[in-house]
């Protein structure tokens, strides 16, 4: 078997697998039966990220008892906030693949409640974008296309601006629309989305109790977070696993075939939050799709001992080293 000098096969597995599938030395099906999620680990996860913001709210509201300008303490509030929310909103990818609980349904039901409320959306609607993108990774045709833009001064100012945000939005608008006139006959068939009501109400809430109760710095730091830190955070994520350290700026990817290419980052408590849910693991999640994120370690572990090797060394990198050669301002 032979690969194009910049293949990692996160386009296209098929053919790394049935390399791994015939191997006589290890038994590559008996090794993903064998794998099995661990649920509590995936609760304690997100129960982490809410402790995260709930810590933020309350230390972002004291700060200025210990002498921080309230100007500084909406801003430090604004930037974990931000954080922590970008960092739960990748459990919405887990249940896309219906990771969450052992039955499809209950995983439907906790993403909803947990995750998915957070940005007005449900998680068959986030589906039906997602799969898309492990479809068409790297092509005009991906549904989730950050990474076709370069990291510069104009990335850093539609992303911290909600520019960016909103373009995904259109995009993921328009990629579910026709996914239902495909499936139902129409986009009008498909259920209310509660969460278009659900989550103004609850940022709106967070928003104006802090201010009805004097906090006029953590209202700036939620609406601030919310709208500007959290959608530049996913974005930037997003560029750092895909996006060609060789491609060319100027390059209009909706229009010319970028290419595949996923990395994998390390663990530490930086990369496992920024790169939460198995996103500092994101090629191998694009090489075997329904492995829960649970998984990882123990999968690269096996791969390690495989011809895949090779090509998860070639991956192997950090997000700072990434984000300098990416950068292009």
């Amino acid at each position: 078997m032979s690969a194009e000098p910049f293949d990692d096969f996160s386009g296209n597995f098929a053919p790394l697998r049935r390399e791994l599938w015939s191997a006589e030395n290890y038994s590559y099906k008996s090794f993903l039966k064998s794998l099995k999620p661990d649920y509590r680990k995936i609760g304690r996860d997100i129960a982490l990220g809410y402790l995260a913001l709930a810590v933020t709210l309350l230390g972002t509201a004291a700060m200025p008892a210990v002498g921080v300008w309230a100007g500084v303490a909406a801003g430090v509030g604004a930037v974990s906030v931000g954080y922590w929310i970008a960092y739960l909103q990748l459990f919405i990818h887990e249940g896309a693949h219906y990771n969450l609980a052992p039955t499809r349904a209950k995983s439907d039901r906790i993403c909803n409640l947990l995750i998915a409320w957070m940005i007005g959306t449900n998680v068959a609607a986030y589906r039906t974008v997602h799969f898309q993108h492990h479809r068409a990774l790297g092509t005009p045709e991906d549904s989730e296309h950050s990474y076709f833009f370069p990291l510069n001064l104009t990335f850093f100012v539609k992303g911290l601006f909600g520019i960016r945000a909103a373009e995904v939005v259109f995009a993921r608008k328009s990629a579910v629309a026709d996914a239902a006139e495909r499936q139902v006959g129409s986009a009008t068939d498909l259920p209310f989305n509660w969460a278009l009501v659900t989550a103004p109400i609850v940022h709106g809430g967070i928003v104006a109790i802090a201010y009805w109760l004097g906090y006029w710095w953590v209202s700036i730091a939620w609406l601030v977070g919310v709208g500007m830190v959290f959608p530049f955070l996913g974005a930037l994520r997003q560029v750092l696993e895909h996006r060609d350290e060789n491609a060319m700026p100027d390059t209009d990817f909706t229009k010319i075939s970028h290419g595949a290419i996923t990395r994998l980052f390390p663990d530490g408590a930086f990369s496992s939050t920024f790169g939460g849910a198995g996103f500092n693991r994101h090629l191998l999640h694009h090489w075997e799709p329904s492995i829960s994120y649970t998984n990882l370690p123990e999968f690269e572990r096996f791969l390690m001992q495989t011809p895949a090797r090779a090509y998860i060394e070639r991956r192997r990198t950090t997000y700072m080293t990434t984000f300098l050669k990416l950068l292009s301002l």
